[in-house]
């Protein structure tokens, strides 16, 4: 079949199916509450992409919470929290549960459809939990080809779907 134009910018990336009781961290210790992160934008999957983003459905309070620790980018990031569908109330608006998310220290409660602007240089999370009531989207939307942040004086990325330590931050 010849290749077409296009097709090089469409992907259904295959990943395999999250089984809530068998869910492992990228350290390989069980979590749960969880999917792991699915990468859907990245530097990886389109060589010319200038965004990153992921996601991860939440069905209960994960086990490690707070959940993503504080830390800083040099570019823009959106966070989106997502209620779940059922067809049967205002899923636009329905209240998914409720956490904690850190701005600069600050604590702000997130209860329903949210999206949470992060300019670069602003300090974030962590995230804590309170409740899930019904499960909810968590994702993320880096302006960077790739997720790079700054937390606890290291520079930390995810590569195939790890969070590792790239080196050290210099002041």
């Amino acid at each position: 079949m010849t290749k077409r134009k296009w097709e090089h910018l469409i992907i259904s990336p295959d990943y395999v199916p999250p089984v809530l009781d068998d869910i492992r961290d990228d350290k390989g210790d069980i979590k749960t509450g969880r999917t792991l992160g699915q990468t859907y934008s990245s530097s990886d999957l389109f060589p010319d992409c200038k965004v990153n983003m992921s996601l991860s459905w939440f069905y209960e309070i994960p086990n490690k919470n707070p959940y993503v620790d504080e830390h800083v980018h040099d570019v823009d990031e959106l966070v989106f929290f997502m209620p779940s569908f059922n067809d049967r109330e205002d899923d636009v608006n329905a209240q998914w549960g409720e956490a904690d998310f850190y701005i600069e220290g600050e604590p702000y409660t997130i209860t329903r459809n949210t999206c949470i602007y992060c300019p670069a240089g602003v300090k974030h999370c962590p995230i804590v939990y309170k409740k899930i009531v019904r499960p909810h989207c968590f994702m993320t939307i880096l302006l960077d080809s790739e997720y790079v942040r700054e937390q606890a004086g290291k520079i930390v990325k995810n590569i195939g779907g790890k969070f590792v330590e790239a080196g050290e931050v210099k002041r």
